[in-house]
């Protein structure tokens, strides 16, 4: 511990945004990382067809069911590992994933060529098979399965990066709203904790949800553009682009420790509502005398001395001039405590606010067990009470997505040209990408009120029913169904960043992470049941318009 000219300490912590310039670079940390996270799931669907062409249905679940287990299981691990140990792990899948699906792909081609010059010389010189193709097939059964394991990995990652970076995400919207709005908003006692959290919550602005929400939207437009400049214009094979995608999971991890990392291990003085007034403002001399044992009872003397002279939680500031007089009296507690875990502050103002509130390390402490002391019916509990936020992401999730795994497989001009119903897929699903991604960009323009949120899936419904009966009856069959597959990505996205913008706006700091993680879950778990229906409305469609291929029969 280094002392100041006064021989006073203050308490510093690392990096905390404050500043617009700061505010304004990690949002776009959060947008870059948004693109990234969700880039490899949009290329292994843009790619399902190269990896199994009589089996995308088997590549879609791949990329659904593992990020279904991830999210559903992660509230009841992931405060026990760190940030940065989700991350890491997040790109060792990335890696694995593109490895695996390109690896056992470029396999899978030589040995299908392998395979066919073996059955024309075969031919040639009369020799017959001699079991062959059944080894070949063998062998390209394993291959496909290493491919499906490769999708698995992505569909890992790509939960486990979304549900981490939508809790950071909000944690650090957390941290700036609280250091532009001044310790004047953290409440002193327990029965203005409420209110106070309230009016916090009111002033949240949710610019690092809506700047990752607005990367993930972007990803779905790259993420199928990547695949068809490759493939397609540039004439690679999916091997070589995924190998070439191997720089995503290198700028993933990168982006995080070089932008966010520090976000992670920042903390967020709560105000425990189980800490009376009169904890809070234990006298001096008492603090002092339970430090007499070591310096851990020591520092938790000094922590407890948290109220200031003007009657309020501290908040500790190189430059802030409006606490400086309070900073005064707590620097004495501190100095008087001999708290050796308090570090002297530059003499000049940082780059951003470096701050902690005395005693906010124990509130803090108390503030994160909250979750991880629950049981696994309390976790249980708490996570359905969240049911709010979490439906309306499931419905316009299975919504939009039995539309795309259903209905717009059945809509071509004609619908018996394979070509065209290709074409109207591959068209409307870039329009409602596009939808996607503008409406997942305007959290920081228009919140939508709770009613809103309901008001959205209702209307992705009638969506859903409206191109089924298009798809029936073809009342409305031209180029003009794209302006309402444009309309489905903007109810989409809207639900989206809004649902998780409540999340951030209606509940406390101290379950704040832990909801916005587990929410997550609803839209995963709404893809998973699209899925599955979808392929049932493919088939139905397809048995109506006389179009055959489809994997299941109409019930």
């Amino acid at each position: 511990m280094t002392s100041t000219s006064d021989n006073t300490t203050t308490i510093t912590t690392p990096y905390i945004l404050i500043t617009d310039y700061h505010s304004m670079k990690t949002a776009l940390a959060f947008w870059a990382i948004g693109v990234l996270n969700n880039i490899p799931y949009v290329v292994m669907l843009a790619g399902a067809k190269s990896i199994s062409e009589g089996g995308t249905a088997l590549v879609f679940l791949a990329d659904v069911m593992p990020g279904l287990l991830v999210k559903l299981s992660s509230p009841y691990w992931f405060e026990k590992v760190s940030y940065r140990r989700r991350m890491a792990a997040g790109s060792i899948l990335m890696v694995l994933s593109f490895t695996l699906v390109g690896w056992f792909g470029h396999l899978k081609q030589v040995a299908s060529l392998a395979a066919e010059i073996e059955n024309d010389d075969n031919e040639y010189y009369g020799n017959g098979n001699n079991g062959n193709n059944d080894d070949a097939n063998g062998g390209a059964d394993f291959y496909l399965i290493m491919q499906l394991i490769g999708v698995a990995c992505c569909s890992a990652q790509t939960s486990l990066g979304e549900a981490t970076l939508l809790a950071l995400s909000g944690k650090a919207d957390s941290l700036i709203s609280r250091n532009n709005y001044g310790p004047s908003n953290v409440p002193t006692s327990p029965r203005a904790s409420s209110d106070a959290e309230g009016e916090n919550n009111k002033k949240t602005k949710s610019i690092c949800i809506t700047a990752f929400s607005s990367g993930t939207g972007l990803a779905g437009v790259l993420g199928f553009a990547f695949i068809v400049i490759l493939t397609d214009v540039m004439s690679l094979s999916l091997t070589e682009a995924l190998y070439i995608a191997l720089v995503f999971p290198l700028c993933y991890y990168i982006t995080y420790s070089s932008c966010l990392s520090a976000i992670a291990t920042t903390p967020i003085s709560t105000f425990d509502a189980e800490t009376d007034e009169e904890t809070l403002t234990m006298d001096l001399n008492s603090a002092l005398s339970s430090s007499g044992d070591d310096s851990g009872s020591s520092s938790r003397a000094a922590s407890e001395e948290s109220t200031d002279c003007c009657g309020e939680e501290t908040e500790l500031t190189t430059w802030s001039a409006h606490t400086k007089d309070c900073n005064a009296d707590v620097r004495v507690r501190a100095r008087a405590a001999n708290n050796d875990t308090f570090y002297d502050n530059p003499s000049s103002p940082p780059s951003a606010l470096e701050t902690l509130s005395v005693g906010s390390e124990r509130k803090m402490r108390t503030s994160k067990n909250m979750v991880e002391e629950m049981s696994f019916v309390e976790r249980l509990k708490l996570t359905i009470s969240f049911w709010p936020y979490m439906i309306p992401l499931f419905i316009v999730y299975m919504s939009e997505y039995a539309l795309q795994s259903g209905v717009w497989t059945a809509i071509g001009f004609p619908v018996d040209d394979e070509a065209a119903r290709a074409s109207f897929y591959q068209k409307g699903n870039w329009a409602y990408q596009a939808g996607v991604f503008i409406s997942r960009s305007s959290g920081t323009i228009f919140e939508a009120p709770m009613w809103v949120l309901w008001l959205m899936p209702m209307l992705q419904c009638i969506n859903l029913v409206f191109f089924y009966f298009v798809a029936v009856y073809q009342f409305w069959y031209n180029n003009a169904l794209f302006i309402v597959c444009f309309y489905v990505g903007l109810l989409g996205g809207g639900v989206y960043v809004n649902g998780y913008m409540s999340v951030n706006r209606d509940l406390p700091v101290s379950i704040r992470e832990f909801a916005l993680s587990t929410v997550s879950v609803a839209d995963t778990l709404g893809i998973v049941f699209a899925d599955f229906s979808g392929l049932f409305i493919q088939s139905c469609l397809y048995q109506v318009n006389g179009i055959h291929g489809a994997a299941v029969s109409c019930p």
